[in-house]
């Protein structure tokens, strides 16, 4: 009798153990903070940086904003041509996050790139903390290539709302004042 029921015991005891590991196996993945940011290391653009706002951010926290708002329109531009909401989740506020998940379905990959070609970021106010910057980036030059290798270049003027969320700068929200279009048909893509 006790020889069953100190077997059962061992057999429960195994199967706890074993339920167990499942449930806590940890995974081997890298964090956030170490991972290596593909798409913004491969993006280029001219960006200007003028501050108006009462509170002057430093050099350092300047290039801080800089890198990562190109950073920022590395992942707006590949969300583009893509819809990977996910790739840069990091560089988007919760909100701002939640509004992109509201209507996206899946990952498409479009034949339309778009680039953007040069920034002229204002710095209408910047929070006396240095946690929130709203901007009005000037002459935003945007282009767009078909798959024709014909292209279009759009030049519009931008505010956005940024804020300094973990250890990098997030877009909370943009808006597109006016834009103007120039087509280029005749341009071949190289």
């Amino acid at each position: 009798m006790f020889r069953y029921l100190f077997i059962s015991l061992f057999i429960l005891l195994i199967m706890y153990f074993l339920l167990q590991e499942k449930l806590y196996r940890r995974t081997a993945s890298i964090p956030v903070f170490l991972l290596t940011d593909t798409i913004a290391n491969q993006h280029q653009t001219k960006n200007t940086l003028t501050v108006h706002s009462i509170f002057q951010p430093d050099s350092f926290r300047q290039q801080i904003l800089i890198r990562d708002y190109s950073a920022i329109w590395a992942h707006l531009n590949h969300l583009y041509s893509t819809n990977d909401v996910e790739a840069g989740k990091e560089y988007y506020s919760e909100a701002f996050f939640k509004q992109l998940t509201r209507h996206h379905t899946s990952i498409l990959s479009t034949p339309v790139s778009r680039t953007d070609e040069q920034h002229n970021l204002h710095i209408q106010n910047w929070a006396s903390d240095g946690l929130v910057c709203t901007a009005i980036d000037s002459n935003l030059l945007l282009t767009y290539r078909y798959p024709d290798h014909t292209s279009k270049t759009m030049l519009t003027n931008l505010a956005v709302v940024l804020v300094f969320q973990g250890d990098h700068w997030r877009i909370d929200a943009l808006r597109f004042l006016n834009q103007e279009e120039f087509q280029n048909l005749d341009t071949k893509a190289p």
